[in-house]
């Protein structure tokens, strides 16, 4: 039974040993050391690509008006995902008359340059083509009762908007501070 026993003993104490017998490029047989390694984590490289990759696609604003007589913009921005593929978009719209932008929901036939845009809380759908300057389409009510002829025409965003900041700047905040925080927030 001590035969045993010491056999068990060396057989593990022989095992912990850290070289491992490997067969070398000739097919002699040697030792090597097993060496673990951990991977460099480095959180400046990753938000460095993280920054790059979420990078703007574009950002534009349009004016134009709802079944011909109410005037609204659409502000559509285009990003890349972080981790590549096809792009995604935000989108938020107000009526001119209203201090209040309403947030979209959006999503995209590329081929044809059709949008459809969710209004949060679904209190209506937008239907939009696009074309090198304009977005036109309609408006439809939830229950479909009403549909609106919506036209917009692109606008310039490199003017200032308001102190101290562009347009987009501007615009950004809405969409990013206010409005997609607040619809997200736990």
């Amino acid at each position: 039974m001590k035969n045993i026993l010491i056999v068990i003993v060396m057989v593990f104490l022989s095992s912990s040993n850290k070289e491992t017998p490997t067969k070398n490029h000739t097919g002699l047989i040697a030792t090597s050391k097993n060496v673990e390694t951990t991977k460099n984590y480095n959180p400046e490289i990753i938000t460095e690509t993280i920054k790059i990759n979420d990078e703007e696609l574009r950002s534009d604003l349009y004016k134009g008006t709802l079944n011909s007589n109410i005037k609204i913009s659409l502000y559509l921005k285009e990003q890349e995902y972080a981790c590549g593929g096809s792009t995604f978009f935000y989108a938020m719209y107000k009526y001119e008359n209203q201090d209040k932008w309403i947030l979209l929901d959006v999503t995209t036939n590329r081929e044809q340059n059709n949008y459809c845009m969710i209004e949060r809380n679904f209190s209506g759908v937008l239907f939009l083509k696009e074309t090198s300057t304009t977005l036109n389409g309609k408006w439809i009510s939830p229950d479909t009762s009403k549909q609106f002829k919506v036209e917009l025409k692109s606008e310039e965003l490199d003017i200032k908007f308001a102190k101290d900041h562009t347009a987009v700047e501007t615009l950004d905040e809405i969409l990013f501070d206010d409005l997609l925080y607040n619809a997200n927030d736990c």
